[in-house]
């Protein structure tokens, strides 16, 4: 499959993936899950199918570790902005923050996927 093709398919099911978790979402409870839900795990699982289809489970596995660097990247992140914002304001509390994404996300790439 060409590179466009793959392009557009993962665009269109990653759309389609993201009302379906949004129309989840919009049922459960409490309403502050609604965006994280309907946003990165539909547009991570339409990437990772497409992937994986398209061009083997080799390299699906790559990127699927890079998805988990990045998810605890969040964690991390999460938990410094709810710190930081409160003490420093939003900008600045928000640009910290992301470093405290960047550390461990970059250290699990190094470690496992240089």
């Amino acid at each position: 499959m060409n590179d466009i093709a793959l392009l557009v398919v993962r665009v269109l099911l990653g759309g389609t993936l993201v009302v379906a978790f949004a129309l989840l979402s919009d049922a459960l409870k409490p309403k502050t899950f609604a965006g994280l839900f309907s946003g990165a795990p539909s547009v991570a699982t339409a990437s990772l199918l497409v992937t994986g289809l398209a061009t083997g489970a080799a390299k699906d596995e790559k990127y699927a570790m890079g998805m988990i660097a990045g998810a605890v990247g969040l964690v991390f992140y999460s938990i410094a902005a709810a710190i930081l914002v409160k003490h420093l304001g939003s900008v600045a509390g928000s640009v910290l923050a992301w470093v405290a994404w960047a550390v461990p996300a970059f250290g699990i790439f190094w470690l496992f996927l240089a």
